[in-house]
């Protein structure tokens, strides 16, 4: 007698595997597996060769589901995740090389269990667990066969629209990373092709936010070009930051330290002045008085 059947699309080796190895491993006793092909799926049938009383054919029944739901909510959520977000990346992005659409898949699993700071991956992943759970059990209730990727694309609509959205996350940041890298490079370019103004710069920050900075005698740098940059503040919206990395890049000097960077709030800033004038940074935590 068939109890249950689970199909799987044969060309999916890896899920086919760790399914038959699951299903293999955890059965109620007196039941067996057998294994049928039909067109590109196999179905793996639990098979009694027992006679039961009708209470015993129930008990058996009910734990079969818990033990399917256990199964397939495991495979879901642990081997299959990963080849439904790497579909998404080959039909939706297909255009990024393959060194790229490792790391959308890197991110985009990272932004799925980890992307809330407000919750921790366990309990995401937990309650997935749970909804995935249920939904199998509800489908049990009403049927004697699951195909595993028909159960996902009808029943799981709400998991793969959170999957699709985790990889839209990660090709956003993918992109900004690229766009930065670029800025980088020209800002890198810029401070190449000029004569360095000067060979040393001290950066010091003030209690108001702005930048002073000191050259090798620890003089206050006040040149024409600086202070017409100084003035675009008042003209346009540009941060004290930014000015900060316009004017060093205008003086191009052959090595910067920022005095008491551990103030500095904005570690983007930071980051970027060391990979403009990479090499020539110093970050140290004293501070100095500029000379009169």
């Amino acid at each position: 007698m068939q109890v249950f059947s689970i199909g799987v699309e044969e060309r999916d080796t890896d899920i086919k595997e760790a399914l038959v190895r699951k299903v293999h491993t955890r059965k109620p006793n007196g039941l067996e597996i057998e294994e049928k092909k039909a067109g590109n799926l196999l179905f793996l049938n639990y098979i009694s060769n027992q006679e039961y009383e009708s209470r015993s054919v129930e008990e058996t029944r009910e734990k079969l589901h818990q033990y399917i739901a256990d199964t397939i909510s495991e495979i879901i959520l642990g081997d299959l995740q990963s080849h439904m977000v790497e579909k998404i990346i080959q039909d939706e992005y297909f255009y990024f090389g393959q060194e790229e659409r490792n790391k959308i898949l890197r991110d985009a699993m990272a932004i799925m269990w980890g992307g809330n700071p407000m919750v921790r991956s366990e309990v995401i992943r937990s309650q997935w667990k749970s909804r995935v759970w249920k939904r199998i059990m509800e489908h049990l209730e009403n049927n004697d066969e699951l195909v595993l990727e028909g159960f996902i694309r009808f029943r799981l609509k709400d998991f793969n629209l959170e999957l699709e959205e985790a990889v839209d996350r990660a090709v956003d940041d993918l992109l900004i990373e690229k766009e930065y890298s670029e800025f980088i490079k020209l800002l890198r370019y810029f401070v190449e092709i000029q004569e360095p103004k000067a060979e040393e710069v001290h950066v010091l920050m003030g209690e108001d936010k702005k930048f002073t900075l000191l050259d090798s005698d620890l003089h206050i740098i006040n040149n024409d070009m600086l202070e017409d940059l100084a003035k675009e503040i008042s003209e346009k919206e540009i941060s004290h930051d930014d000015l900060l990395i316009s004017s060093l890049i205008t003086i191009a000097p052959e090595k910067i330290t920022i005095h008491q960077f551990e103030q500095i709030q904005n570690k983007e800033l930071l980051n970027t002045i060391n990979k403009v004038f990479n090499g020539k940074v110093i970050l140290s935590r004293e501070g100095i008085m500029p000379q009169m």
